[in-house]
């Protein structure tokens, strides 16, 4: 009794600790994206997170119990040996032990296939209703379709398809230790209810290769079988037809197995499964080989213009870019010029000491400063204080020498930062440090990029391979008040206006004054030929750029660019200067 009052002791105590963390990590998260006026966002990610991972896990806890439960009633009674004295026996274990083994072993899996499921920004654009108003044409699909659900639904087959290989294989090996299957000399043997249940499991196999050749026709019109990934002749004429006859004889293959399994006609079963690999291999390797075995090199050529065609205007689309630049340009340079930062920048981390936020940047900070208006968590008093300082594991906030109206700055990194409040778009490559009067901004570019966008080339941009890339938005991280300014692209893609729309508050993607004079068109050094306005206006406006340009590389100890800056400074005081 004194055992077991102090395990439930232990149980109560541990669950107070793991759910007293949770909430105020719940806590500090909210209060965070209200103290960065991204309140609905929050609503957003946890509202998506709840139902991706709660019905997700409520699924998989049901299929692994039900198939576990299967499982042991199909062996019957489990005995243990037990010995009393010098008298051996077995017991029999109570059904509602193996129970909850069962649903223990259930969650565990549960568990364990949880990371694959899909990011919630993905359920997210989903939700929002993506319309290109343009659509594909071979499925009729609005192109919304392929980037925005098409992931999404991959994300979910990989997970399905984990889910049941897992639960597949703990039966077998569960199995393989009871009488209910071993291997003899004539083959394996196995029990009418293994038999039964082996095939069920077998059967939902097959269904979900179905939805692998569902997602294989898609996958055509992204990367086809033609040079360079292009979506062929044979693609079309050939594989999208091959795929829904594999897609077809699949499911008449499930039911079989499902039949035949279930009265005892393995052979049936087995000559089913064969069919359908020789058919798979036949139709994706082996069709496309002599198809272009048997046709001649003009032929081949003249088939695949309509559908080369097809790749550059849907290239041209999914890039803005325009016939020369295609045609002009290598892969290379097209990518160069897409993503218009570099790999990498020198001093790329400005360290001072008024900076709460740079690339890399780590910890917690306070900062208590009625004078600035920083974006942080307010510290309070109380719960609140307490509720800090248990979600960022920092107990010194707890003292009393730190004043109520303090606030706290986490997240300080930069492309973390923005990140958070911008999830759906990828980054650029770099973090460019750039002044606007005495103040340091961090400006970093956000794209709109898919990998599924369909019939279009395929480039290595902000380090993953994109079929999609287009200018979103730029960011600007205040370096001293740790607020996020975004500056919306004038023509922003479908994509960008369906996330800015739902969430307007997110950050500032009107673009205030400050955030116009940093976002305009990259600053390109004065030439001498140049034409120069002779308006006073005009040129302290490009004095004032010039001399914040040569603070930021000075800033970054980027001694050539403050040399360019520099230079371009005396060619237009020069010109400007009366002779």
């Amino acid at each position: 009794m004194a055992r077991r009052r102090l395990l439930i002791g232990v149980v109560i105590a541990a669950a107070l600790l793991v759910g007293g963390r949770t909430l105020s990590a719940l806590f500090a998260d909210y209060a965070w994206y209200a103290a960065m006026g991204a309140s609905p966002l929050w609503e957003e990610r946890a509202g998506d997170l709840l139902l991706m991972y709660g019905i997700g896990s409520v699924i998989a806890v049901f299929v692994a119990f039900v198939n576990l439960s299967a499982l042991g009633r199909s062996i019957g009674t489990l005995t243990l040996p037990r010995r009393l004295a010098n008298v051996e026996f077995g017991e029999a274990v109570p059904r509602k032990y193996l129970d909850r083994f069962a649903f223990l072993l259930s969650v565990v899996i549960a568990a364990a296939v949880t990371p694959a499921l899909p990011k919630w920004t993905s359920l997210a654009l989903v939700r929002l209703g993506v319309r290109f108003r343009e659509s594909d044409p071979y499925f009729q699909h609005d192109l919304a379709f392929y980037t925005t659900w098409l992931p999404f639904e991959k994300s979910m087959y990989s997970w399905a398809m984990l889910l049941i290989v897992g639960v597949s294989i703990v039966c077998v090996v569960l199995y393989s230790l009871t009488p209910g299957l071993r291997w003899e000399r004539a083959g394996i043997r196995m029990s009418a209810r293994v038999r039964r249940h082996l095939s069920v499991l077998a059967a939902l196999l097959l269904l979900l290769t179905m939805w692998s050749y569902r997602l294989q026709s898609y996958d055509l019109m992204i990367r086809g079988g033609g040079e360079e990934g292009v979506f062929s002749y044979v693609d079309h004429q050939w594989l999208l037809p091959g795929l829904l006859l594999l897609w077809i004889a699949t499911a008449a293959a499930a039911i079989t197995v499902l039949l035949s399994g279930w009265t005892g006609q393995l052979r049936t079963s087995f000559v089913a499964v064969t069919v359908i690999v020789v058919l798979s291999i036949s139709v994706q390797a082996v069709v496309p080989l002599l198809v272009h075995r048997l046709t001649s090199k003009e032929a081949q050529i003249v088939r695949e213009r309509p559908y080369v065609a097809t790749r550059a205007d849907f290239t041209r689309r999914a890039y803005d870019l325009n016939a020369s630049s295609l045609e002009m340009l290598p892969k290379s340079a097209v990518s160069a010029s897409l993503d218009t930062v570099a790999a990498s920048a020198p001093g790329q981390q400005l360290m001072r000491q008024d900076s709460l936020v740079y690339p890399g940047a780590r910890g917690l900070v306070v900062i208590d400063d009625p004078r600035l208006d920083v974006a942080g968590q307010r510290l309070g008093e109380g719960l609140s204080r307490l509720g800090y300082a248990w979600a960022y594991q920092s107990f010194d906030i707890l003292s009393d020498s730190i004043p109520r109206r303090a606030r706290l700055v986490t997240g300080r990194d930069v492309r973390n930062r923005v990140k958070a409040l911008a999830p759906a778009f990828a980054q650029g490559s770099m973090v460019e440090p750039m002044f606007h009067a005495d103040t340091l901004y961090w400006k970093l570019e956000l794209y709109s990029a898919s990998s599924n966008y369909p019939l279009s080339q395929h480039y290595v941009l902000a380090g993953e391979e994109r079929s999609y890339f287009k200018h979103a938005a730029t960011a600007l991280v205040n370096a001293r008040t740790a607020r996020v300014m975004i500056a919306a692209d004038p023509s922003p893609d479908p994509i960008s206006v369906a996330w800015m729309t739902a969430f307007p508050n997110s950050s500032d993607y009107r673009a205030p004054g400050i955030a116009r004079d940093l976002t305009t068109t990259p600053w390109v050094p004065v030439s001498s030929e140049s034409p120069l306005s002779p308006s006073d206006s005009t040129f302290r406006a490009a004095v004032t750029r010039l001399y914040n340009r040569m603070r930021a590389a000075l800033a970054a100890a980027n001694l050539k660019e403050f040399g360019i800056a520099f230079d371009s400074l005396g060619t237009l005081i020069a010109r400007r200067r009366p002779f």
